[in-house]
């Protein structure tokens, strides 16, 4: 297993708004069914661009504690396994992913209206992979932070 840890990140957010973001999927479902159409539109492209067209993600479905979607045409979910209360960490992990991973979003109250934020990712690259994908994943816990 490999560990990739951001750096601290600060949220213009109280804890609590930060906290009810990401320990329930199912807001983003309610926001997925009301974006417009040009702003669906941006975000396909922008997924497809990071992707660099080589993977593709789609079929986005969001519940309380976990979200379902496709890459490349095969079923991945995301699911919470834990909650730390209060308001202070939550831990994913992939299920049916081409890739083994766990990560923990920790957060702390920095001020009333601001926000401590550190993201661990935790992934079992096989070894025939981690030539060709280890170093991508470098940053990919100050991204998922940002």
């Amino acid at each position: 297993m490999s560990r990739y840890t951001s750096d601290v990140k600060i949220i213009n957010a109280a804890q609590a708004q930060v906290w009810a973001r990401i320990s329930d999927f199912s807001v983003y479902q309610q926001m997925k069914e009301n974006l417009p159409a040009e702003q669906k539109a941006a975000i396909k492209a922008k997924i497809n661009e990071m992707g660099e067209g080589k993977i593709q993600l789609s079929d986005f479905r969001f519940s309380q504690d976990a979200v379902d979607f496709k890459v490349s045409g095969m079923d991945v979910r995301v699911y919470i396994v834990e909650r730390e209360e209060p308001m202070k960490c939550v831990k994913l992990k992939a299920d049916k992913a081409p890739i083994d991973f766990t990560l923990w979003i920790q957060l702390l109250p920095k001020e009333a209206y601001q926000t401590k934020c550190k993201v661990t990712v935790e992934v079992d690259i096989p070894f025939f992979l981690k030539p060709m994908i280890g170093k991508k994943l470098d940053g990919v816990a100050d991204q998922i932070a940002e």
